[in-house]
């Protein structure tokens, strides 16, 4: 009679103590810059692995996307920005923190998403999601700074919302 319970338990403990990849996160890991995609995503790499990364809490302009007041490139403008921080082939921490519906990993690199926000390179991502509130107003108050200031894209103009312009461009070309 004992025998089967012999069996059965440790099956049953595997199926009540499971693990799941979303228990690793955060994770700290170092990277390779490989690619700057755009203001906002970059593709690193760890050892073998290559990966693209979203940095979490920003949204930059498109590329082709222009400013508001000019019809210079706001987009490519984000990605050079970019670029400067965090350049081809540097050594960085990236922070792992979730990964997306498209596959991408969220994260971010030593803290480049709030530098990037108070050089003026980007604005807030609208649905953000922050560790506590004294970190939220540390953003929006970068970002009120940089266009108080009108630092990086702000100088230009600013741009609209990359959300509400991918919308329009959107409704453009179908109407061509």
């Amino acid at each position: 009679m004992g025998r089967p319970y012999q069996i059965l338990l440790p099956l049953l403990s595997l199926f009540l103590v499971r693990v799941d990849l979303t228990d690793l996160y955060p994770l700290k890991i170092p990277v390779k810059v490989l690619k700057v995609y755009d203001g906002d995503t970059v593709l690193v790499g760890h050892g073998s692995y290559q990966f693209k990364v979203r940095l979490l809490k920003i949204d930059s302009p498109e590329k082709g996307q222009p400013f508001l007041t000019s019809p210079a490139d706001a987009g490519f403008s984000s990605s050079s920005c970019l670029q400067k921080l965090a350049p081809v082939n540097s050594q960085q921490e990236l922070l792992i923190i979730k990964e997306d519906i498209y596959g991408r990993i969220l994260g971010d690199l030593k803290g480049i998403s709030l530098k990037l926000i108070e050089e003026g390179c980007t604005t807030l991502y609208p649905h953000a999601e922050f560790s506590s509130v004294r970190e939220k107003y540390q953003y929006l108050r970068a970002l009120k700074k940089a266009k108080a200031q009108q630092v990086g894209l702000w100088s230009s103009g600013g741009f609209r919302q990359p959300k509400l312009w991918r919308k329009s461009s959107k409704r453009i070309s179908l109407r061509q």
